[in-house]
């Protein structure tokens, strides 16, 4: 299994692994159409892998591999390439993904040719110009798709403990990371993610006093239950008067707050259009990161003149989750009136009848264009212990300010106003 590439061990159990496994998932995107060639897929994977990848000499290319020379000597002369290694490099999950891409969206190229037309997709027969104009086009599509990539797996990142990862989340679903790439909704929806904050800067997870928590450093007290032990070497009479004065050395230990589901309520009608609309996604993002930090169930809800589907995301949220989860906020238009009564009451029926404990928040996002109940909403707010906190967009609702833990009002629509959400 000769390939063009030097310093690579092309019999080696794990460069053949990772060749097939980009073939594999180029297979089952193209839903068996397209075959690649095992060699150019692990030459593919380490010429964007590797930070300087480099070629045999022309005299030592391996019988058949001519057209394989002539596609990774155009993809490493590439600048487009030398970009999209941003992702790639020393990256092996997003090296495998957009190898997989790349030769897919080669294939097309090859097979359709400029403008679409029919093309005999056999490299061989094609002359240079050809072949670099079908390579330059590929990697065009491959960046693209590698911004979205990296957005994602920001997304999945946020939240998990050091070790944890998420490589494996997304390797399960790398179809489906793939196909969401292509979607110019997709697209659109994740440029918003570089608004976002870091959000662990930002979120420190509540802790209450505990003798079976995190050790966290010592404290004075009384506390017996958390007594370091070398304080019983002091005479009784001693340790007693510690006792009294509540002066004895404790392990400051803690138990990290328990806290119910984030349940945040988008409006999606008429009046929410354009950048209302994108900026309210982009805070319903910020709050998923935010969600995960805290290691709470979340769960969203668009509303018009009714109350849509219910997404929820569990705490220990997996790779297909928050892949459907992108999906479906992608997919949402603005569009019908609007009921925030009803939307209420449909969040709070969803906690009261929900498996999670703790106190919970419903966050809405709306421009307030609507009359609510205020005695049913403040009545059932109380009841189930949930704390509202409102986003009024470039609008006012006097009943939603009344009722509301917190009503913050964004006005400029920026990162400015997201940061207020996120910290409330």
């Amino acid at each position: 299994m000769p390939g063009v590439l030097k310093g690579i061990k092309y019999e080696d159990p794990l460069v053949i692994y990772r060749g097939e496994k980009v073939c594999n998932i180029v297979w089952r995107l193209s839903k068996g159409r397209i075959k690649p060639d095992v060699e150019l897929a692990v030459d593919t994977y380490y010429a964007m892998y590797l930070p300087f990848p480099s070629l045999v000499p022309q005299t030592s290319i391996p019988y058949g591999k001519d057209k394989n020379y002539r596609i990774i000597k155009e993809l490493i002369s590439s600048n487009v390439s030398k970009e999209i290694k941003r992702y790639t490099l020393i990256n092996s999950l997003m090296s495998t993904l957009l190898s997989a891409s790349f030769l897919q969206h080669l294939h097309e190229e090859l097979t359709y040719g400029k403008d679409g037309e029919e093309g005999s997709g056999n490299t061989d027969e094609v002359d240079n110009n050809t072949l670099k104009r079908a390579v330059g086009n590929a990697l065009k599509y491959v960046k693209e798709e590698g911004e979205v990539m990296k957005s994602i797996e920001r997304m999945l990142s946020e939240g998990n403990e050091a070790g944890t990862g998420t490589t494996l989340d997304l390797e399960e679903s790398a179809e489906d990371v793939l196909r969401l790439a292509k979607s110019t909704d997709v697209r659109k929806l994740l440029e918003v993610v570089s608004w976002i904050p870091k959000i662990s800067h930002m979120v420190r997870r509540k802790t209450t006093k505990s003798s079976k928590g995190e050790l966290h450093g010592y404290e004075l007290g009384s506390d017996i239950e958390r007594l370091v032990p070398t304080e019983l070497a002091y005479p009784k009479f001693y340790l007693n008067m510690k006792i009294s004065e509540g002066k004895l050395l404790l392990y400051d230990k803690a138990l990290p707050e328990c806290k119910g589901p984030l349940y945040v309520l988008l409006d999606k009608s008429g009046s929410m259009e354009g950048d209302k609309i994108k900026w309210a996604k982009a805070t319903a993002i910020a709050l998923f990161m935010k969600s995960r930090k805290e290691h709470r169930e979340y769960l969203i809800r668009f509303f018009d003149g009714s109350p849509h589907q219910l997404v929820r995301i569990s705490k220990r949220s997996r790779g297909p989750e928050v892949l459907s989860f992108i999906d479906y906020l992608a997919r949402v238009k603005s569009g019908g009136g609007t009921d925030i009564t009803k939307a209420l009451v449909t969040a709070c029926d969803d906690i009261k009848y929900g498996s999670s404990k703790g106190i919970s928040d419903i966050i809405l996002i709306t421009d307030g264009e609507d009359r609510i109940s205020e005695h049913l909403i403040r009545r059932k707010l109380k009841m189930l212990g949930i704390k509202l906190v409102t986003v009024m967009i470039m609008g006012e609702n006097r009943d939603l300010r009344n009722i509301s833990s917190k009503y913050l009002r964004a006005a400029k629509l920026s990162q400015k106003e997201l940061i207020q959400v996120i910290e409330a």
